[in-house]
């Protein structure tokens, strides 16, 4: 397939290509004249700045693609575990001549050259410089800084157009104008707050997770060493970097050798991003991974996990496990604007998209293991914050000035454009950063004022989020218009918003959704992970809006919902839709390593952490030991899990740690009247349990 490629792109190159660029033409990309959240419009860009972007090419046969891809992956067929090639998938799925033909000739008369772009068999890699990208595309390039970070963003300002014609030969365009690198800001000040009455939000008492406390729990044996060379473990970054020192000071600390780690991908210690979650991911795949190589990946600010998918697949060798710690809602994938309103790229084309990856991947024998999220059922970050918060449950991080409230939300709606904010839930959605950045804020200042006999006000908890205080009742509030505000104690309406948000890629059917439990003591059974347990996360779980319900998960989710415990109301949930987690794993007090500086090099020191991004690395360096049990007996790797993981629930109950306390009503900050809780069996708070190390590793190896 490549040869037939490259043969075509030498004949178009030799040939004198004189078309010029379709006189009709579709938008394929678009940023609104507003700035995107958390991005400041700078200048035009510079005419030589280079700019890497991938034209994604229509694919072939992908629904033979998934049902090898079900074979594959199934115990119960005699295909199981007999993975494919890359050059194998390429071959079944694949632009074909004509589309790269096509698309080839168009970038060619439009006055690239053959250096300016590679041609891959499903996307056309373009590196190349603004001013020809804009001549291209017929567009404007223009520098955005990030509110959070400085860092600089070059994106299209306006629409982007390609021929009319080559609509049916590509999919869409990655990295014209997508802005995520911030797919998680800090909530929106808000005038008039009391200073918070600081608070540990972490209980003394809770046992500090190490490796040693893990494979104690969970039974996987101390002197378990991987020997196989051909295992091979990853991590993803996302503008994440991890420090060396922290990792060698882990190891000292910890006792922990034979760690082998290749990084790749940009370093980013100079450039404001985050270090500890890839310390993090990295020490404790490690840890549990036990002389597994490891290949650490870091993706450039704008790339997302379609951009992962597509690099890692080149990898060679391809690691056999890989974990990500990221995500965020599912109807925000497209991540190009304020709302995602874009023409020719959607969220749903971008998870779909994304999922044939994931197929590709789990095809290739890769087992995908991504975090279910820290904000539980209700999300955060792009969530409306239209579920009902719980009275009895305020101020859960602790810190407030008061210990209750009647009131703990009001809704702001402005008329003028439609746009409503519940607050406090919906301080992570633009839409409330906008309404209190303009007279919002004002007018919830003026609604204070007007309930001053209710002793309405607005306080801080330990980590700075906002809280409404109040004596009255929701409904005993004064109702106050300002400058076309409206300010009003919260009802629930479906027009507000949806209650439940999940996230993407870990409400994805073709990777492994994993959730996070807390550990009270080495004697006690786990529970479920929540700030209203002594935990400063949640676990995230819930169901898909836009993915259906895999085979898989079927019998187990029907009877899940046919227990109804404690589910929440109908229609707020899409009960048909794609349930995670699928499996869960302590991620709450882990002791990490980190240096506190944004450096490569100590000195470093110790900290406690909470998240599922704790549990999914660390549960991954516990199956490439299973893989290296496989190896070494002459067996295939695990690949792609979840089918293995619910038979093994319905064949071998005792393979999990079936976890029945908890729930997942809170997110980061609040907690909702409504959620899912945990109870026997399958369920969407902690999914099959977690797992019994030597009785799933003895199960595995039993099946291949």
């Amino acid at each position: 397939m490549y040869k037939v490629y490259f043969a075509l792109l030498a004949l178009i190159a030799i040939a004198t290509v004189s078309a010029s660029v379709a006189s009709r033409q579709m938008v394929i990309a678009q940023v609104e004249t507003d700035t995107p959240a958390h991005f400041v419009l700078s200048n035009r860009a510079s005419q030589t700045t280079i700019l890497p972007f991938k034209i994604l090419l229509k694919q072939n046969n992908l629904d033979v693609l998934e049902e090898i891809f079900w074979e594959v992956s199934d115990p119960k067929s005699d295909a199981y575990g007999k993975f494919m090639t890359k050059n194998e998938i390429d071959m079944l799925t694949g632009a074909s001549d004509e589309t790269v033909k096509a698309v080839t000739q168009w970038l060619f008369a439009s006055g690239l050259t053959k250096f300016d772009f590679m041609v891959s068999a499903d996307y056309i890699q373009v590196r190349t410089t603004v001013n020809k990208i804009e001549k291209l595309l017929n567009a404007q390039f223009y520098d955005y800084v990030s509110a959070s970070t400085g860092n600089l963003r070059t994106r299209i300002n306006g629409r982007a157009y390609i021929p009319f014609d080559l609509a049916e030969h590509i999919d869409f365009i990655v990295g014209l104008s997508e802005f995520i690198e911030d797919p998680k800001m800090n909530i929106q000040t808000i005038p008039g707050a009391k200073k918070p009455v600081r608070a540990n939000a972490r209980k003394a008492a809770d046992l500090t997770i190490t490796p040693a406390v893990i494979k104690n729990y969970y039974g996987v044996p101390a002197s378990q060493v991987a020997t196989n060379d051909a295992n091979y473990q990853s991590i993803a970054a996302f503008g994440d970097y991890f420090s060396m020192g922290a990792l060698n000071y882990f190891g000292k600390t910890y006792k922990i050798s034979n760690v082998r780690v290749n990084r790749q991908g940009p370093n980013c210690f100079n450039e404001n991003c985050d270090q500890m979650e890839s310390d993090l991911d990295i020490q404790y795949s490690t840890a549990m991974g036990l002389n597994v190589s490891t290949l650490f990946i870091n993706h450039a600010n704008g790339e997302w996990v379609l951009d992962w998918a597509i690099q890692i697949a080149d990898a060679s060798p391809l690691p056999m496990i890989t974990s990500l710690s990221y995500g965020f809602s599912e109807i925000e994938q497209c991540v190009l604007t304020n709302e995602c309103t874009t023409v020719g790229y959607s969220n749903l084309q971008y998870v779909e998209r994304s999922n044939v990856a994931f197929q590709k991947l789990g095809l290739m024998g890769m087992s995908i293991l991504v975090s279910a999220g820290d904000d539980g059922a209700p999300s955060f970050f792009y969530a409306s914050g239209n579920c009902p918060l719980d009275a009895s449950k305020y101020c859960p991080l602790g810190g407030c000035a008061s210990s209750s409230t009647q009131c703990p939300s009001v809704t702001i709606s402005y008329a003028a454009n439609n746009t409503v904010c519940v607050f406090p839930g919906g301080t992570g959605n633009p839409t409330c950063g906008n309404i209190l950045n303009q007279e919002g804020s004002a007018a919830l200042n003026q609604f204070i004022s007007a309930n001053k006999k209710c002793k309405v006000s607005i306080e801080q908890d330990s980590q700075q989020n906002y809280h409404i205080h109040s004596n009255c009742a929701c409904s005993s509030l004064n109702t106050i218009t300002h400058s076309g505000f409206k300010v009003s104690g919260y009802t629930y309406s479906e027009s507000n918003g949806a209650m439940f948000y999940p996230d993407f890629p870990t409400s994805s059917p073709y990777v492994t959704s994993v959730g996070a439990t807390q550990i009270l003591s080495m004697s006690q059974p786990e529970i479920v992970c929540s700030i209203s347990t002594g935990a400063i996360i949640t676990g995230g779980g819930g169901f898909s809006n836009v993915q259906p319900q895999p085979a898989y998960q079927e019998p187990s989710v029907n009877n899940y919902l046919q227990q109804n415990v404690n589910l929440p109301p109908a229609g707020t949930y899409n009960t048909s839709g794609r349930a995670y987690p699928d499996i869960t794993f302590v991620g709450h007090a882990y002791s990490i390593a980190y240096t506190g500086s944004d450096s490569d090099t100590c000195p470093c020191q110790l900290g406690n952490v909470d998240g599922t991004s704790c549990s999914s690395p660390t549960l991954a360096g516990l199956f490439s030991l299973v893989n290296d049990k496989l190896l070494n007996a002459g067996k295939s790797q695990l690949g792609f899990l979840n089918p293995m993981l619910y038979q093994a629930q319905e064949n071998q109950p005792s393979v999990f740690h079936d976890i029945t306390t908890g729930d997942i009503s809170c997110n980061r900050a609040y907690c909702c009247e409504y959620g899912f809780h945990a109870t026997q069996g399958y369920d969407a708070a902690s999914g099959l349990g977690s797992i019994n190390f030597p009785q799933f590793q003895n199960y595995v190896l039993s099946l291949k």
